[in-house]
Parts: structure tokens; C-alpha cells; sequence
């Protein structure tokens, strides 16, 4: 019984969702190709993104009535008021209120999917029922005819209750060609169960699969992974460090006091640090041994108070940061 009663949910959920997107996708194609005055087209605009708001927490409400699910709802997307600069820009940059626009793209063409997924498995039932006989159509026949640029072309349809029989003859005047099928035949009784079953397996997981991406756009499962991704892709370019970079910043005037206990040497080991240099590489350059560059380097971090670290990566992180040009996400350049 619960089995069942899962599967009408599901049902309904799938079948409703067709004409609430389709609803929502045509909201969001007006505020997007609104061509009346601009000042009127840009308000449509933000309107439209203010809306994504009151459309996510419906369709998570709409989610967890029907399907069971729990998904929490985020309140207050946007601080700003809507006529103000700063709420303009909230609202076109909103992560959130773009995620919603995707949710309504993805779900329509989804939703037609499930559409008639839900009526491919009804009309497996009904053709059950009818091949069982358990539900009948009354006795009906009903003929036509077209006439086009002097082709004349008629037919009938007709169903005898009694047989559970369909005819369908089309043709003309001369020839006639008829068509037949009866409901209770096996070949009716295999398609019907091929429907049902066909439909029992997918309908659950389309259900879940439109449950998921309600979690993941709506609800915002899935913001902090988009936001990473933005990071990557639109964040700011890596600074690259250079030496005389470290020079010039040693040398400030705001660092000196910091700085004063190096000698000059330690100095000149910390300016190639920061340029990523190993060990060897800083000995090659001041022709030291690296034997005196790693007394050095220990000198360096003690005076600064820096910890001593095995990593010799992290270890001039702590320099740049120390020195206050560290760059984003640890890029270095030799």
C-alpha cells in the first residue's frame, strides 16, 4: 500500500509540474526579451530576478508536500532595496537567482519528459482495463471525407462493443483498405503490461532526479560547488611575485623596523625565497652551500618569528604574507 501510494505521489508531482513550468518558463522569457522602453525593461529585469526568490521557496514547498522531502527553504536572498543601485546590482550578480533561472529551464524541458512518461503509463492501465473488459466503450461509427484540388479521399472509424473490436477503413470511391484491432488480444494485454512496468521503474527515478536538482539549485546544495567554480574561472589572475618586488618591499621605509634585525645577506636569501627558490638554487646564485643557505633560512624565520616548516612552499607563503605581498592562492614566479 505504501508502495503505492509513493508511486501517486510521484505521479502527481510529475504531472503537475508541466503546466507550473511552463508558467514560469514563459515569466522568465518576458523578463528576459521585454522590448518596451528600456528604463521599463531593465525594472521588468530585476523584477524577474527578485521573483526567483518567491519561485524557489514554492517549488521546495511544492517538493516537500508532495514528495515527502525536506528540503529547507533560504529566506531574505537580497538585503538592498529594490530601487537602489546596490540592490540592482544584488540582485544581477545573485548566484542564487541565477540558479533558480537555470532550475526553470531544466525542469521545463524535463517536465515534458515526465509528461508523457505519466500518460505513456496511464494508458497502459486503460489498455488493461479495456483488454479485461472490465471498462467498455459504447458501440460508435463515424465516417469522414476530404476533398482537396479535386481528390476525394473518405473513411470510417467504428468500434463494436460486443467484439471489443476497432475498425478503421479509409479509401475512396474504387478501392478501400480496413484496418483492425481487438482489445482482448495478447499483443494488447503484453503492450499494457510493458507500459505499467516501464513506467513504474522510471517515474521514481525522474521523481528523484527533479527532487535533486530542487535540493541542489533551489534549496543551494549545490551553491558552494558553483561558487568554487566561478572562483576558478572568473576570480582574480594570480599575482605573480618578482624579485625586485621583494627588494622594493624589504627596502619600504614601513618595513624597516621589521626587517632591521637581517643582515644583508639573510636579506638577499629572502628576496630569492620569495621567488620560490629552493636550497640549492639560492646557494648556486650566492654560491654559498646549501648547508649555510638552510642556517640562514632558519636565522630568517626565527628573527621574523616565523615557525620553521619542512615545506619549503609553505615557508615562503609565511615570508610574502609576513611581507604583505602574498599572492592569491600561493602563485609564485621565478
Amino acid at each position: 500500500m505504501k508502495f503505492l501510494a509513493k508511486r501517486l505521489r510521484e505521479v502527481i508531482f510529475l504531472f503537475i509540474s508541466l503546466p507550473i513550468t511552463l508558467i514560469l518558463f514563459a515569466a522568465v522569457l518576458i523578463g528576459f526579451n521585454s522590448t518596451t522602453f528600456l528604463p521599463i525593461s531593465i525594472i521588468v529585469f530585476l523584477f524577474m530576478l527578485t521573483l526567483m526568490e518567491k519561485i524557489a521557496k514554492f517549488e521546495i514547498f511544492r517538493s516537500n508536500k508532495i514528495l515527502g522531502t525536506d528540503f529547507k527553504t533560504v529566506e531574505d536572498w537580497y538585503e538592498n532595496p529594490f530601487f537602489s543601485w546596490e540592490g540592482a546590482k544584488e540582485r544581477i550578480i545573485s548566484i542564487r537567482a541565477w540558479m533558480t533561472v537555470s532550475y526553470i529551464f531544466i525542469a521545463f524541458g524535463w517536465s515534458i519528459f515526465s509528461f508523457v512518461l505519466v500518460v505513456f503509463g496511464v494508458s497502459g492501465i486503460l489498455l488493461l482495463i479495456m483488454t479485461f473488459g472490465i471498462v467498455t466503450l459504447s458501440a460508435f461509427s463515424r465516417s469522414f471525407e476530404f476533398i482537396d484540388n479535386g481528390d476525394y479521399f473518405k473513411g470510417n472509424i467504428s468500434y463494436d462493443s460486443n467484439l471489443q473490436i476497432f475498425r478503421l477503413e479509409l479509401g475512396d470511391d474504387l478501392t478501400s483498405n480496413a484496418i483492425s484491432w481487438s482489445f482482448p488480444s495478447y499483443w494488447y494485454l503484453i503492450v499494457g503490461v510493458g507500459a505499467i512496468a516501464i513506467s513504474l521503474w522510471v517515474i521514481p527515478r525522474n521523481a528523484r532526479a527533479m527532487a535533486q536538482m530542487t535540493e541542489g539549485l533551489l534549496s543551494g546544495s549545490y551553491l558552494p560547488r558553483i561558487q568554487l567554480e566561478l572562483s576558478k574561472r572568473f576570480g582574480e589572475k594570480q599575482k605573480k611575485v618578482s624579485e625586485r618586488e621583494v627588494r622594493d618591499a624589504i627596502d619600504r621605509e614601513s618595513l624597516q623596523g621589521q626587517l632591521s634585525d637581517l643582515s644583508q645577506r639573510e636579506k638577499e636569501i629572502l628576496a630569492l625565497m620569495a621567488q620560490g627558490k629552493s636550497n640549492a638554487g639560492i646557494a648556486k646564485v650566492l654560491y654559498l652551500t646549501e648547508g649555510s643557505v638552510e642556517k640562514h633560512i632558519s636565522n630568517i624565520l626565527s628573527k621574523l618569528g616565523l615557525p620553521v616548516e619542512e615545506n619549503s612552499h609553505r615557508r615562503v607563503l609565511a615570508v610574502l604574507k609576513y611581507l604583505g605581498i602574498v599572492p592569491r592562492n600561493g602563485s609564485m614566479s621565478e
